[in-house]
């Protein structure tokens, strides 16, 4: 069942002295503003969450929000009259509650740092190097998390109300351009039972970054969001708007499919049943035509309710695909490929390593008809280990590979699992090619055929990888060709990081094969790698290619290409 008003967005919140102080507080009332917001050229405006709860014994109400930049120009102003009712959170001091949703403050050393950044890129002209000063401030501040349990969690988050403030670029009063930063104070205005006012003041720090990497045929997105509809904190229309302002092409829309018949963790939580699919539906369309990207309905299937259990993103399915599948008897994971299959969709497993919902399994038992796994998901990216198991499948499956007529694989995907907190929206992406020189827009079928297809990059930060084999033709990412011989065939490499590179940071390119890891390359302080590599083949493989770009601040980020299939004679066994 949709909710009607979405509940809150935690980001990462800040309460020390400098970028994100809190000049005064309020008792009883948890207020917090994200430590940094990002929208990407060529976007209008910035969408700043704040989020509420009341921890005292009587009701408040929040009157008034203003928006005022730092020489005390007030640009903007909402009125309000939002009563907040008392939560089961009175006594907890405001570190616990972060605590409990798994907010992890940035140490002072990083707030410094950034602070100094701001300040230091304030004194700068357009440049290059202003670029890095913005980008390594966005960094620093950008969120981390904690393991927590998610019902105890969800418990809290169900407690507080938020509220979202747009702010237009031209509200700014000054020319805003890429790799600009501009800190804000909103100042909330709350009225206690007593008739009492006060005022909350906190700032937070607008990054207009520059475009994400783009290559001609090449378009970002994000395949694993939630709603409203289930137990996401946004409306539809609110995540693909966040979607459009950060830079992607298009979207798949997943909630959680469920029904009356199963109690929801925890209870009351929203999830997306049967009867609702249709209206689900036009509603990915009214937002696709409201903001001009691809918005796909998809759904999220679970074995179960609640944690431990194994889920299942579905794409392209035409009708509902249910959850809680009881065939075949004793394999539910099966049954959710299958159901997701009936209806009409193929399903990508989904997060298979995370401790609460896992299906680390999905490498070693045979099942069947899935289309891919998600390599990057929640901020989290696979480890050696775990990417073994992915190139451990493809090597087995190679043979089942070249004899299916369409050269089907397990597809390697990256997904944001976006619920409004935590936000790795807009940073966690898959980047699909279409082919075309236009983004994918109302095409849906564009983008279900380059997923189910593996023309793919799996990006951890909005980096792009792109390799193509350029022996005897072009061949992409999920591309298929044949070689009659063995010899060398020439792989170019195409890196771009979505943040500049600074001195002393470097790309570890590494390109894959059935064989293993074949090449091994280090290349110094470029933000663009394209180069050309020569490798030998000798028979039936796969080449793909793994990039990590290491910056000079503990920061990182990764890229996978999905496998490109070499077929000696005889062909197609």
């Amino acid at each position: 069942m949709k909710k009607l008003v979405a509940v809150l967005l935690v980001l990462m919140f800040v309460t020390f002295s400098g970028v994100g102080r809190v000049r005064s507080e309020v008792e009883g009332v948890f207020c917090q503003v994200p430590l940094s917001v990002f929208s990407r050229y060529p976007a209008d405006r910035f969408a700043v969450p704040i989020m509420v709860m009341n921890k005292g014994t009587s009701n408040t109400c929040i009157q008034k929000i203003e928006v005022i930049l730092q020489d005390g120009t007030r640009v903007l102003e909402e009125t309000l009259s939002e009563t907040l009712t008392p939560s089961s959170l009175q006594g907890l001091t405001d570190e616990e509650i972060r605590s409990r949703i798994g907010i992890v403050q940035p140490d002072e050393k990083s707030l410094a740092t950034a602070q100094a950044l701001i300040a230091k890129a304030a004194t700068m002209g357009q440049s290059e190097e202003r670029t890095r000063t913005v980008e390594t401030a966005w960094l620093l501040l950008s969120t981390t998390t904690a393991n927590v349990e998610a019902a105890a969690a969800e418990k809290v988050l169900s407690q507080a109300r938020l509220f979202s403030i747009t702010i237009p670029l031209d509200k700014l009063n000054t020319k805003i351009e890429p790799s600009d930063v501009i800190p804000v104070h909103l100042d909330i205005t709350i009225q206690s039972s007593d008739g009492s006012i006060s005022t909350i003041s906190q700032t937070t720090n607008l990054f207009y970054l520059t475009s994400l990497p783009s290559q001609v045929g090449w378009y970002p997105g994000d395949g694993h969001l939630h709603s409203t509809w289930s137990d996401g904190l946004w409306s539809l229309g609110t995540d693909v708007s966040t979607a459009n302002y950060r830079g992607l092409k298009w979207t798949i829309i997943t909630d959680h499919a469920g029904d009356s018949l199963h109690l929801t963790v925890p209870p009351g939580q929203s999830r997306l049943e049967p009867s609702e699919w249709t209206s689900y539906g036009n509603e990915c369309t009214s937002a696709q035509t409201t903001y001009g990207i691809t918005v796909c309905p998809g759904e999220e299937l679970a074995t179960n309710e609640g944690s431990p259990g194994s889920h299942l993103l579905t794409y392209k399915n035409s009708t509902y695909a249910a959850s809680f599948p009881t065939n075949p008897p004793g394999n539910p994971k099966q049954g959710l490929i299958n159901n997701s299959n009936s209806a009409g969709g193929f399903g990508i497993i989904a997060h298979p390593y995370n401790s609460s919902f896992n299906w680390s399994d999905w490498s070693g038992r045979p099942y069947t008809g899935f289309r891919g796994i998600e390599l990057i998901s929640n901020g989290t990216v696979v480890n050696a280990t775990q990417i073994g198991d992915w190139d451990s499948y493809l090597r087995s499956h190679l043979s089942v590979t070249m004899q299916d007529p369409n050269h089907r694989f397990c597809v390697g995907l990256a997904g944001s699992d976006y619920h409004g907190w935590p936000d790795y929206l807009g940073t966690n992406m898959t980047y699909i090619y279409t082919g075309s020189s236009i983004p994918p827009g109302s095409s849906r079928t564009s983008v279900y055929n380059a997923l189910e297809n593996g023309r793919v990059c799996a990006s951890s930060n909005g980096s792009l990888l792109v390799h193509k084999i350029t022996t005897g033709g072009v061949y992409l990412p999920g591309y298929y060709m044949q070689k009659s011989a063995p010899g060398y065939i020439n792989v170019n490499v195409y890196a771009a990081s979505s943040v500049s590179i600074p001195s002393g940071g470097y790309a570890k390119v590494e390109i894959i094969t059935s064989a293993g890891t074949i090449v091994t390359d280090y290349v110094m302080n470029q933000t663009i790698v394209n180069k050309d590599y020569s490798i030998y083949v000798s028979g039936d493989t796969y080449v793909r290619v793994q990039v990590s770009f290491f910056y000079d601040y503990s920061a990182s980020s990764s890229c996978f290409t999905s496998p490109t299939f070499v077929d000696f004679a005889p062909y197609n066994q």
